[in-house]
């Protein structure tokens, strides 16, 4: 085979490994894509670059370093969703920035959260907001999306429990603790494990069971900033 022919093999494979990994994960625009994703991506581009001008490397030796970079970026992204610790470390967390009306000056501020507040009006204003004023709740996504509530709008809700497990942010949010959902979940009969998702929202728990039943309970839990 000759030199350019192997070339365009190489490429042709590489393309095909890359679609099919994007396809299976259902991530087919950049949006949907986690930091572990963005992260592979540069590696895999790294991997073909750097082999499909080579011609001591074997074509299948290319093959299965690309398959095994498919393969660990699937893994991460499947521990990333299973282990919160390991979600936040590698996605993070959502930031808020304005709550109750209140600029959170302190977290805008904290040089670890990367804000830039002219960026955020620009934002506000690009949505038809005025000023910083009119917004009752504002926090940055994991993903870098802006999440906007304006004034006599509800606030997003809060994920208290995913795929069985207690997630930590709420504590950091809510008056609430471990014990008291473990209490709600005791009166309503449910257990821990077979919850897909739970959510605070508008003064109520909605539960959201594996089999696709849906629980809402009324409850009146308070922000650390009310209390």
């Amino acid at each position: 085979m000759s030199y350019f022919a192997l070339v365009f093999l190489k490429f042709i494979v590489g393309f095909i490994i890359v679609i099919c990994y994007f396809n299976y994960s259902g991530k087919t625009q950049i949006s949907q894509m986690s930091p572990i994703d963005l992260i592979g991506n540069f590696i895999l581009g790294g991997i073909i670059g750097g082999v499909i001008y080579s011609d001591t490397i074997p074509l299948y030796t290319y093959v299965i370093v690309l398959i095994i970079g498919t393969f660990l970026m699937h893994l991460l992204n499947k521990v990333a969703k299973k282990f919160e610790l390991f979600r936040s470390f590698t996605l993070g967390d959502p930031i808020i920035i304005v709550k109750n009306g209140q600029l959170m000056v302190d977290t805008i501020n904290n040089k670890q959260n990367k804000i830039d507040i002219i960026n955020l009006l620009s934002i506000l204003h690009a949505r038809g907001i005025g000023s910083i004023q009119e917004v009752h709740y504002a926090q940055v996504e994991p993903n870098g999306q802006l999440t906007i509530i304006e004034k006599d709008q509800n606030e997003p809700s809060i994920v208290l429990i995913l795929r069985g497990e207690i997630q930590r942010l709420p504590f950091e949010l809510l008056e609430t603790d471990d014990q008291y959902i473990s209490h709600l979940l005791e009166n309503n009969q449910l257990k821990l494990e077979e919850i897909f998702i739970a959510e605070y929202y508008s003064h109520r728990i909605i539960i959201t069971l594996d089999d696709g039943k849906k629980i809402t309970v009324p409850v009146a839990l308070k922000s650390k900033e009310q209390s």
